[in-house]
């Protein structure tokens, strides 16, 4: 299996981990001092979104050739793009959990008033997730460019159903995401990076073997947003 398969799978893995997770044991433990929060949003905080970070990390080493992209101004100006995408990525990840434990456990759901209850809603449905829902876009504009920079010149044709699986695989987050949850917030960022994939698959659909990360992304997020807005606006 060709490495950036590999990491596609690895990454395929961590959506399963979070759904298995969300459903598990860990949503039942509250931890001490004060019930502060749950062992849920411990695991999400401090595993499972470390490990979304880590895997593009390692998609950039791929597509930059063991990072001899950086080497030039361009690459070391993508590699920044990329922090600062984490950094949003993770801020808002972290404010979205805190914010939806204290929401969910202190406020009544389905009827809350006040600053408090409606702060906490606030935060947890729209600046978490717009702040992660950005830093997502800046990563993955970050390795779209980084390959673009460096087409990938080992990739073949028998790969690419391994990489239409995990981007399927991907796909259903994409989908849960836009068609399920409460605020229109996943639906925005879904089209947006769907346009964003349209844009450079056109770019590269002539020699579109040389871009795996390009033809991934263009397939994770269109069936993801096509099925969710058939899902939503139904």
């Amino acid at each position: 299996m060709k490495r950036i398969n590999l990491l596609l799978t690895f990454s395929s893995l961590s959506v399963v981990l979070v759904t298995i997770e969300r459903f598990s044991f860990t949503t039942r433990i509250l931890l001490q001092p004060y019930s502060f929060m749950r062992l849920h949003e411990i695991v999400q905080i401090a595993v499972i979104i470390l490990l979304t970070v880590i895997i593009p990390f390692l998609i950039i080493q791929d597509a930059s050739g063991n990072f001899e992209s950086l080497k030039a101004k361009k690459g070391r100006l993508l590699l920044l793009l990329f922090v600062v995408g984490v950094y949003f990525y993770a801020t808002g990840n972290g404010l979205h959990e805190v914010s939806s434990f204290n929401f969910n456990h202190f406020c009544d759901v389905k009827k809350f008033s006040g600053d408090l209850c409606g702060g906490m809603f606030f935060n947890d449905f729209y600046t978490g997730n717009i702040l992660y829902f950005i830093g997502a876009i800046l990563m993955n504009v970050a390795i779209l460019l980084f390959e673009k920079l460096r087409p990938n010149k080992t990739y073949e044709k028998k790969d690419l159903p391994a990489t239409v699986i995990n981007a399927l695989v991907y796909a259903l987050a994409i989908f849960a995401y836009a068609a399920f949850d409460t605020v229109l917030v996943g639906m925005v960022y879904s089209l947006i990076m769907t346009g964003i994939a349209v844009y450079f698959f056109v770019l590269a659909r002539k020699r579109y073997l040389q871009y795996p990360y390009t033809t991934y992304t263009l397939v994770t997020y269109l069936v993801g947003t096509i099925a969710a807005i058939l899902v939503r606006f139904h």
